[in-house]
């Protein structure tokens, strides 16, 4: 993964941010991006299993599953 060169990685250092749908694909990338300039990632996502896998690969991340289309979840 690669940053733009105008981005600023210590933006997010020592930030809390939450990724919805950071279990695979676009939303597991940005938070494997934004876990590398020291954010401190919680993953939403609907599917237990892959939240847990993809935290294990990120030191430190919490998850959560919930499905956010649905308000009792």
């Amino acid at each position: 993964m690669t940053v733009a060169p105008d981005a600023s990685p210590h933006l997010v250092a020592d930030k809390h941010v939450v990724v919805t749908g950071g279990a695979r694909g676009i939303g597991r990338a940005i938070a494997t991006l934004l876990h590398q300039h020291g954010a401190r990632v919680m993953l939403m996502g609907r599917n237990e299993s892959a939240l847990a896998a993809t935290a294990e690969t990120l030191p430190g991340s919490r998850w959560l599953s919930v499905d956010v289309t649905d308000s009792q979840s």
